[in-house]
């Protein structure tokens, strides 16, 4: 017995929508590096040090895809995140007007450059702003 296409999609939907609202419970005050290793410690029942180089192994696989030959762009599963790295253009010098002083401002050039860019996906946002 196999599904329809259209349920099997909504069905994905509603498990990816899932993820987000699930309760949490709202931390008011800002937690630290170490903080935040011990919390996912606790919560997963994984050793701190694990968890740890976990990151570790994550921080290098962002590295790698936004290197010089790397893919450009990388989405963290399950905390919908896009890191994606983008091509600045390079911009003439100009002059305007100061709107404090009213006296002319030079504003120098800047050469093309590579920038981060983050991206907040759709299950992120909706659970932000439900």
């Amino acid at each position: 017995m196999s599904l329809k296409k259209s349920t099997k999609t909504s069905m994905k939907k509603n498990i990816q929508s899932a993820q987000f609202k699930e309760k949490t419970r709202a931390i008011k005050e800002r937690q630290s590096r170490a903080e935040i290793f011990q919390h996912i410690a606790n919560e997963t029942g994984i050793k701190r040090i694990d968890v740890e180089a976990v990151f570790d192994v994550m921080a290098k696989l962002v590295k790698s895809h936004l290197a010089k030959k790397g893919s450009g762009e990388i989405i963290i599963p399950k905390l919908g995140l896009k890191i994606r790295k983008v091509r600045r253009k390079a911009t003439k010098e100009r002059t305007m007007i100061s709107p404090l002083t009213g006296s002319e401002v030079v504003i120098p050039s800047k050469p093309a450059r590579d920038d981060v860019k983050l991206v907040v996906l759709k299950p992120l946002k909706e659970a932000v702003l439900s």
